[in-house]
């Protein structure tokens, strides 16, 4: 309740505070009370503290003010004739607003359990006063003020109910918002990539058919093609079913994880660039789903852009699995000024590295380093099985 309390509100109730420390101050002091000045300055400012304390510390708010009142009322004991000892007006009211206030941002209960202990507080001042007070007068001056706090407080826990309503609407309108948003890039990305990826998936498995004397190896790279193009159909589907797919609910994976990095390398190896892996591949058991995903992409963009940037390089691949971390290392030579601009981390691929790499937790640094351009990401594993015998399994 707090985080959704107004500005103006906290105002309001700094200025509540100070005007009801005077009053009460000021009033203690008049006749008939005739308490000394400072110490009734002392009682009016420590018990309107506890208004604004409520808003951040309501359990020794609570504390502080039923210190204060009943001070206040021991101060006025033999002179509180006509309301003695809770329904003299200043300390009234600054402890009405002070259950108010412990209603609103802490709930009910501490509330209640405040205005029980003050109740009981005050059956004892009610019999300590019988020297100079009615019994039966202070004991229905305890009753009535109990009233009146348990009614202020009803409405107080109204308000509160009200206004977690108000909050929990706007939450959902804000979320429903977000699931069109999705929805929307969805199927604007079905629109823009789908049917050329079909018609390109098409076109490659048709075209030795379409075309004269087409050789065995340019039949293959149709091939390739085609198989590249219906992977990126499918993974592009996966994507659209998490967009689609509202929070809470099943969705497939839009991407491969650590599991699918092989057959990664093995299709980067079938366009023609060498990729060379050094290390083990990690079991898909020693990373988080999503960290497997993470890596799986992190990989897959430092080898396309070494594939658009520098073609004929070799691109170098290490993977090292840790007790608690996946380091992964993708570096080629660098091609003259095309790697300029990826080294000051300008491109939209590695942002979107660094972005995935953050999201689980893991960082990701990228530029030149010995003539080549170096990727280089620390990921978290938060291991779900360890198997210490066993730690990956190898590759080519």
């Amino acid at each position: 309740m707090l985080k959704t309390w107004p500005g103006r509100g906290r105002l309001a109730l700094y200025v509540a505070a100070i005007v009801l420390g005077i009053v009460e101050a000021a009033v203690l002091t008049t006749d008939p009370y005739e308490v000394t000045g400072g110490v009734a300055l002392l009682l009016g400012f420590t018990h309107a503290a506890a208004i604004p304390l409520a808003l951040r510390r309501p359990v020794e708010a609570a504390g502080l003010s039923l210190v204060a009142v009943t001070v206040a009322a021991l101060a006025i004991a033999r002179v509180g004739e006509g309301g003695w000892p809770w329904m003299v007006p200043p300390p009234t009211l600054t402890q009405l607003l002070v259950l108010v206030v412990l209603t609103l941002v802490a709930g009910w209960r501490l509330a209640a359990i405040t205005l029980g202990i003050q109740v009981a507080a005050g059956v004892v001042l009610a019999v300590v006063g019988m020297a100079w007070n009615d019994l039966v007068d202070s004991l229905v001056a305890v009753a009535n003020f109990a009233s009146l706090a348990l009614l202020i407080g009803a409405l107080a826990t109204v308000a509160r109910r009200l206004s977690e309503s108000r909050s929990a609407l706007r939450e959902e309108h804000e979320r429903r918002s977000v699931v069109e948003e999705k929805a929307r890039i969805a199927r604007e990305l079905h629109d823009v990539i789908a049917h050329n990826m079909s018609l390109i998936t098409v076109q490659a498995r048709s075209a030795p058919h379409r075309v004269d004397d087409v050789s065995p190896a340019a039949e293959a790279e149709f091939a390739e093609i085609a198989d590249l193009a219906a992977s990126a159909l499918r993974q592009m589907r996966g994507v659209l079913d998490v967009l689609r797919t509202e929070e809470g609910q099943s969705g497939r994976v839009p991407v491969p994880g650590i599991d699918g990095l092989a057959e990664l390398f093995e299709s980067a190896r079938g366009t023609g660039q060498r990729v060379e892996v050094r290390g083990d591949l990690p079991e898909p058991t020693d990373v988080a789903p999503e960290v497997g995903t993470a890596a799986y992409r992190i990989v897959q963009e430092a080898l396309s852009n070494a594939r658009r940037h520098a073609p004929s390089e070799a691109v170098g691949v290490d993977l090292t699995m840790g007790d608690e971390d996946l380091e992964i290392r993708v570096a080629n030579p660098l091609a003259g000024a095309t790697s300029a601009t990826e080294a000051t981390g300008g491109g939209h691929g590695l942002i979107g590295m660094r972005e995935r790499a953050s999201a689980v937790g893991g960082s990701l640094t990228a530029g030149a380093v010995d003539g080549e351009f170096v990727v280089e990401a620390r990921l978290p594993a938060r291991t779900a099985v360890r198997t210490p015998a066993k730690r990956g399994r190898k590759t080519s």
